[in-house]
């Protein structure tokens, strides 16, 4: 049970214009795996949700050889690498049937009081700290991001849509408001390889959020602000040649 798996077929519905699985939609189903396997071994949203508290995703990363086809069938393995008072790490690896490696991923996951939004100590979760696997991820962690030129600014504001279950802005919405610094041509010519998102304050409803961001070299950089200009969010993208 330290391993769980999901399969999934890329439909032409689910598929970007690149006729590939949307950077954002592979966060989504990272995020649905992790929460099935939480909800499999008894610490998923429910179990900290009857003590005030739910998980909440700081910080991720990707790094993919290439992105499932539209047509294609892929499975998604997930495992908890690591768990201490207050993180707990769990990596993810894509797969085709035929054994082809498509990528992996690495997140933190912090647990949060609902009322205060302050830390909780995770290690009292007993299972949670006794599924830590040993089983390799060749990735580097999550990186910690830090620009200092940032040369476009956008403006969005946050609609309904953009709230998950905490009341906040989901986490695949704050992929595409990074995704969308991009053109399509940039992804005609490239497709994602490594991409690094870090999260240090919430983004809420109706908020009006300033997105900076550079594109040099086939690497984004991208940060999002609140009114007050602080930064909720950072995201680096690497784009790999077709």
């Amino acid at each position: 049970m330290k391993l769980y798996s999901e399969t999934h077929t890329l439909t032409a519905a689910d598929c970007n214009a690149q006729m590939e699985l949307p950077l954002q939609s592979l966060v989504r189903q990272i995020i649905d795996a992790a929460t099935g396997h939480a909800n499999l071994l008894g610490f998923g949203y429910d179990r900290l949700l009857a003590d005030g508290s739910a998980w909440v995703l700081s910080r991720l990363c990707t790094q993919m050889n290439r992105m499932p086809r539209v047509g294609e069938s892929y499975n998604v393995v997930t495992w908890v690498e690591a768990t201490n008072r207050h993180f707990s790490t769990r990596n993810f690896e894509f797969t085709t049937p035929g054994g082809e490696v498509l990528g992996y991923a690495r997140t933190v996951w912090v647990g949060i009081d609902i009322a205060t939004r302050r830390p909780v100590d995770l290690t009292t979760f007993t299972t949670l700290v006794e599924m830590s696997s040993d089983r390799h991820c060749p990735i580097d962690p999550p990186a910690k991001l830090r620009f200092s030129e940032l040369n476009t600014v956008r403006n969005y504001q946050v609609q309904v849509c953009d709230i998950d279950s905490n009341r906040h802005l989901t986490t695949a919405r704050y992929v595409e408001l990074a995704v969308n610094c991009l053109s399509l041509n940039d992804l005609d010519k490239a497709l994602p390889g490594r991409f690094d998102i870090s999260f240090a304050r919430e983004c809420l409803f109706d908020e009006n959020l300033t997105i900076e961001s550079s594109l040099a070299d086939r690497t984004l950089e991208a940060v999002i602000r609140n009114p007050a200009g602080e930064e909720c969010c950072a995201a680096k993208l690497i784009l790999i040649e077709r």
